[in-house]
């Protein structure tokens, strides 16, 4: 299996969080070589935001289209994109729009956090809170088709794993297009039948809070690390990967790591 792996830079810190240096943490934690130990070929591509004021909206957005072109190119080659980002927008856009999006795009989002909010509902204003949303055509349209090129998912086709900090403009979406909330694979799989192809974005906040750490803000009454992984080397169609939402100043930090890269072994050694 050739892996590719996508390093996304984006120097955004909301509230203080460090979530942008995930990256250089996983590649720092032997990532690469890891992969490599368990037979896979490993390609490596960096992308940052070019923009003079790289850490403003407008350029979190082109950035996403910089690497939407990445995962394009490589699901073109035959290898599985596996985007590095601590933005959940910016990884879930770039991953969508690489894989085409429209309604043959699948996404499965294992997530603490549905991320449906919209700067109408939004109460923090964290554009990460958005990204889902923003995948889907709910808010963002002209930048994410603009900068990104973006042609949004549906919510008709995404189902959520392990989300449970839910604000009620949230759970209004969630009812109108009866997303499902799964605890296993095959509740994936089955919202998703029919599509081409599964984006698959896995916020290590996921995890129950009392297994890892993955952020200061970690959740408890979440799923431990084996029941992610099940469910992650159990899905179908995958066509690209997102790893977000660690903060390598977090509690938890190495652990969550290397969870994390467990974690992409698996699903590297499912599809292989």
């Amino acid at each position: 299996m050739t892996v590719s792996l996508i390093y996304a830079y984006w120097p955004n810190q909301p509230f203080g969080a460090t979530w942008c240096d995930l990256p250089w943490a996983l590649r720092d934690a032997g990532l690469p070589k890891r992969l490599a130990d368990a037979s896979h070929e490993v390609l490596e591509t960096v992308a940052m935001s070019e923009a003079a004021f790289p850490e403003e909206t407008r350029s979190g957005f082109d950035l996403a289209g910089q690497i939407a072109a990445d995962v394009a190119k490589a699901r073109a080659e035959g290898e599985l994109p596996v985007i590095l980002c601590g933005s959940c927008t910016v990884a879930a856009l770039a991953g969508v729009a690489g894989l085409g999006g429209g309604e043959d795009v699948g996404i499965a989002w294992f997530d603490a956090h549905p991320n449906l909010n919209t700067p109408d509902t939004s109460t923090s204003g964290l554009l990460e809170g958005m990204a889902l949303a923003i995948a889907t055509g709910q808010a963002w349209n002209k930048l994410a088709t603009s900068c990104a090129g973006l042609a949004p998912a549906s919510l008709h086709r995404t189902a959520l794993y392990g989300a449970r900090d839910i604000d009620p403009p949230e759970q209004r979406l969630i009812d109108r297009y009866q997303v499902p909330i799964a605890t296993d694979a095959s509740t994936v799989n089955a919202r998703l039948h029919g599509t081409a192809t599964t984006y698959v974005h896995l916020d290590m906040d996921v995890h129950d809070a009392v297994d890892v750490r993955t952020t200061n803000s970690a959740i408890s009454n979440g799923p431990n690390v084996a029941s992610v992984r099940a469910a992650l080397t159990s899905l179908e169609r995958i066509g690209a990967i997102a790893v977000t939402g660690l903060d390598p100043a977090a509690p938890d930090a190495r652990k969550a790591t290397d969870i994390a890269i467990d974690h992409l072994i698996a699903i590297a050694d499912a599809r292989a």
